[in-house]
């Protein structure tokens, strides 16, 4: 059934929206609003209704747990006498000789300790007047029996003549709470049609040889518990009030639950009993709270009816609110329609004008969304005569770089032509050291210059270090070694020109030029997957604060070139330590696509 619901709802979904779309802008804003209002104002009004049944039910519950711990307090101090008389017959020196060093067979004591026994639970049952009858038997089986009303006597002869009281399984249960009162919420000696009588059972202990004197039963009329709860109704008509007898000894949780007490309306306590022990609570609300005395549950219980009467009157305001509310939102709802589609109508007259080639805006926008695209319309149309001005000063300036490169490659040859003659010079002299460091600046040069080109083969750049590091042994008569280990499977791949060298220039201005004795830089380069790896490092004075390095605009410039040509797929790392040297990384991805022509280091 709901598989053939689903599709219709998503059909009258997709009619719904397709008519939506045939209706203009305005009467699409003004019935999505009235809408959403609509089905605000209907959810609202049902959580609020929700929530005040709910509330009103908590409060309930909340103002009646309190009062039922008051009432498991006034439990307590009635059982309070019980309890203590039935533990002062454990220091009660008679009371505990006729119950160890009886040697009658039968189930009778002596007439002597009869009598003793007689005098004894007749004090007790006189000190309480809701006691009812007690009976005390000792581990033999000798028993006694004491009642205000002769009639029960009857009722519990067949433990004198033919069954084992001590074979019950009341016996059972207080045994193994091991002294500790139990309370059972009916007459554990007999049955009690008017199940008017509730027991309390102890077993004695001789609390010097701890050893098991027998057990004691206190038969206590229910109608005590009536003090525990005051007035009946408290103000409602189907307040009541019920004691349950739920520990797992006594109900599994299927049979009937076990009913100690109950104050209120006889007509419903079946139903009210049958409801809490299904867990249904479809009718009425509990609230319960545990006494810990006896384990009983003390409950309180009202039908939901009653409460969700308020929280009806609730949901008419509510309801009355809502439509009130629906039919604000229409008129609402048509005023911001023509509040939203004023700028529409300014905007579409703009780009109109702009169409027919009007680029003199002069329509005003305000700042809400549409106002926003208005004014971003206006700024687009300005930013096109501005760009379309750009472009003709941009190619003015292409001209004019054209010009700039030409006289670039001109100046280059100027400069190797000087050199070749002092070179030639130096070798008519016989001046070979100044004719070598001639030629090594003039392949610096040539280098250096790439042609012009971003790239350079890495073989081209590690032929740049050296000529460069055979200048600066000449000029200080070969104080430096150069160590190189560059792998030759990436002697003809490229990278951006002009960041290696700059840094071997770095290590001997900083670091070497300023140390005593000779030194030291190696260039180490290899491949790893899709990047090369280049370590440039030297064993000069080291620097103390590397932060004074990346200040320094040659470093900043290699990484700011470094940044823009290889993007984000780059590392460049410095380290050093004062009087050990300093370590350059650098991490650069492989050049796949390249442009630029080889530069040969002849």
């Amino acid at each position: 059934m709901g598989e053939g619901l689903l599709p219709g709802y998503e059909g009258m979904m997709k009619k719904w929206v397709k008519k939506m779309r045939g209706l203009s802008i305005r009467n699409q804003i003004f019935w999505s609003m009235a809408v959403v209002s609509i089905l605000t104002t209907a959810v609202l009004g049902v959580v609020i209704f929700i929530l005040s049944k709910k509330t009103m039910e908590n409060n309930y519950q909340n103002l009646h747990l309190n009062n039922l711990q008051v009432s498991s307090n006034i439990i307590d101090i009635q059982l309070k006498p019980m309890i203590e008389q039935s533990r002062g017959l454990l220091t009660d020196e008679s009371f505990v000789d006729v119950m160890e060093n009886e040697t009658s067979t039968n189930a009778y004591f002596s007439s002597y300790n009869n009598l003793k026994l007689e005098r004894i639970l007749g004090e007790i049952v006189s000190y309480e007047s809701a006691i009812q009858s007690a009976l005390v038997v000792n581990s033999n089986g000798n028993m006694r029996y004491y009642t205000k009303n002769s009639r029960t006597t009857s009722k519990v002869n067949h433990y004198y003549r033919t069954d084992n009281i001590l074979e019950e399984d009341w016996v059972e249960t207080a045994g193994e709470a091991r002294g500790k009162e139990v309370f059972f919420g009916y007459n554990v000696l007999y049955d009690d049609e008017a199940n008017d009588c509730f027991s309390m059972v102890k077993m004695l202990i001789n609390p010097y040889s701890h050893k098991t004197m027998g057990y004691l039963v206190l038969n206590t009329r229910k109608t005590m518990f009536e003090k525990a709860f005051g007035t009946k109704n408290e103000g409602y008509v189907t307040n009541r009030y019920m004691i349950l007898d739920v520990q797992k000894t006594k109900w599994d949780g299927e049979a009937p639950v076990p009913l100690v007490y109950y104050n209120g309306a006889q007509e419903a306590k079946d139903d009210i009993l049958e409801d809490y022990t299904e867990d249904r609570e479809n009718r009425y609300l509990y609230s319960a709270y545990q006494n810990i005395t006896t384990g009983w549950e003390i409950i309180n219980v009202i039908e939901k009816s009653e409460l969700s009467h308020d929280s009806s009157y609730i949901g008419w305001i509510t309801l009355l609110a809502g439509i009130s509310l629906i039919a604000f939102s229409f008129y609402v709802s048509a005023a911001i329609s023509r509040r939203i589609i004023h700028p529409l109508d300014a905007l579409e007259k703009t780009i109109e004008a702009v169409g027919e080639g009007n680029y003199k805006i002069e329509a005003e926008f305000d700042d809400s969304e549409i106002g926003k695209i208005g004014n971003k319309f206006k700024g687009m149309v300005t930013n096109n005569l501005e760009l379309r001005e750009r472009l003709l000063n941009t190619e003015i300036k292409e001209r004019e770089a054209e010009l700039l490169l030409l006289q670039s490659q001109i100046n280059p040859h100027f400069l190797y032509n000087t050199l070749d003659s002092l070179y030639f010079m130096a070798v008519i002299h016989n001046a070979d050291d100044m004719a070598e460091m001639v030629m090594a600046l003039s392949d610096t040069f040539k280098l250096s210059l790439n042609q012009g080109n971003k790239l350079i083969y890495v073989k081209d750049e590690i032929a740049k270090i050296k000529a460069y590091m055979k200048i600066q042994n000449m000029r200080y008569h070969g104080r430096f070694e150069f160590v190189l280990d560059v792998a030759e499977d990436i002697m003809d791949l490229k990278i951006l020109s002009f960041i290696l060298q700059p840094v071997v220039e770095n290590s001997m201005y900083h670091g070497l030029e300023a140390k005593r004795g000779n030194g030291r830089i190696s260039v180490k380069g290899y491949r790893d997957g899709d990047s090369l790896h280049f370590i440039l490092s030297d064993n000069g004075v080291g620097i103390k604060d590397m932060a004074e390095l990346e200040k320094g605009y040659g470093v900043r410039n290699i990484r700011e070139r470094i940044r823009l040509f290889y993007g984000d797929g780059y590392t460049v790392n410095f380290t050093s330590e004062v009087n050990v040297g300093t370590t350059a990384t650098f991490i650069l991805p492989i050049v796949k696509e390249e442009k630029d022509a080889p530069v040969s280091g002849n």
